[in-house]
């Protein structure tokens, strides 16, 4: 293995009670790490209606619905319910959401009752489904 360039240089680390200075260093991805590193993008159906680019991420605690797919499954909003729920997105600020919809999801032979918050932002993705 060759040495790379450290992209974090200093940690701090507690062990069992004893604050030690550490050098840590992050390499690099080699070939065989990036198919662990891709996101899980499947497709699914909404109120049967197919879409692909479903983003699956285990760490958002709620399933959001870009306003662009709202027209393609058929719904206005006039069909969004109001809701008092902030979002914050990645870098912590306050998101705003259009509201609520409950949907039919079907992934795979399963068909469950979902709501989304609708978000006016553009995505690299068509739903993304979340819930830790």
């Amino acid at each position: 293995m060759t040495c790379e360039t450290p992209l974090f240089q200093h940690c701090s680390v507690t062990n069992y009670g004893c604050d030690d200075e550490q050098k840590t260093i992050f390499k690099k991805s080699n070939g065989s790490m990036k198919g662990h590193l891709k996101p899980l993008l499947i497709q699914a159906k909404v109120n049967d209606i197919r879409v692909n680019k479903v983003l699956v991420d285990g760490d958002v605690d709620v399933n959001l619905m870009p306003w662009s797919l709202l027209m393609k499954i058929g719904k206005f909003d006039t069909d969004l319910k109001p809701h008092n729920i902030v979002l914050s997105n990645y870098e912590g600020k306050a998101g705003l959401s259009l509201g609520a919809l409950q949907v039919n999801l079907t992934v795979g032979t399963v068909t469950i009752s979902t709501s989304f918050m609708v978000v006016p932002s553009k995505a690299n993705f068509n739903l993304l489904l979340g819930r830790k």
